[in-house]
């Protein structure tokens, strides 16, 4: 059964006070230049491809980052990313290639794993062994543009960034002694286009079937 896009929003939203789609509030974010795909075109549409989840694990996970982190900065649901910074010039021949992998790629088991520091926060990591070959896959496909960053993939959810050093490590002691982890199924992928620092839902391409969320 085709699922919805996940959630975008994980702060309230009312008129007077708007969340945006993506994870950034400055108004004039700028990517670093191993962020940006290697197209040399200097401006041009950025989109981001996704691992889409069943619901009940994505709440859980994003239950978990709204815990965690700083509320002003958190404009995003968890996710895990495959690509930051796929390049609009590509999107036509990106688009065929993701829709050909989903269109014979079984759903799989993921679950969280350990918790571990990263620069300025938290993350947790993903066991789901077949996004590697997905990633594997379209990077071969790919490898052309694309950015520094999306040169390399490690599976994990961040729960908390922009934060300074005592913070992380407790939240890093509360995770590993509080957090039960959460199982549930990779079921698709989900294509993105950024927005100066947001995040707006383009398209889902869900897969065909089923497997156990057991791992």
């Amino acid at each position: 059964m085709k699922m919805a896009s996940q959630p975008a929003k994980t702060v309230p939203t009312s008129p007077s006070n708007p969340a945006p789609l993506g994870p950034y509030t400055a108004a004039n974010y700028t990517r670093l230049a191993e962020h940006t795909a290697n197209t040399g075109r200097e401006e041009e549409d950025s989109y981001i491809l996704a691992l889409h989840t069943d619901y009940s694990h994505h709440t859980c996970v994003t239950a978990l980052r709204t815990q965690y982190f700083p509320p002003k900065l958190n404009k995003l649901s968890a996710h895990i990313a495959l690509f930051r910074a796929l390049p609009g010039s590509q999107l036509a021949t990106m688009t065929a290639d993701i829709s050909a992998l989903a269109e014979t790629q079984s759903a799989f088991p993921i679950a969280t794993g350990e918790a571990y520091l990263i620069g300025h926060g938290v993350a947790i990591e993903a066991n789901a062994p077949p996004a590697r070959g997905i990633y594997d896959a379209l990077k071969g496909k790919w490898e052309g543009f694309l950015s520094k960053q999306d040169k390399s993939f490690r599976a994990h959810y961040t729960i908390q960034n922009k934060v300074d050093e005592g913070v992380r490590r407790k939240t890093l002691e509360e995770v590993r002694r509080n957090f039960e982890g959460s199982q549930g199924l990779v079921d698709g992928l989900s294509l993105y286009r950024y927005d100066r620092g947001y995040w707006r839902h383009m398209k889902d391409f869900m897969f065909p079937r089923e497997a156990s969320a057991n791992p």
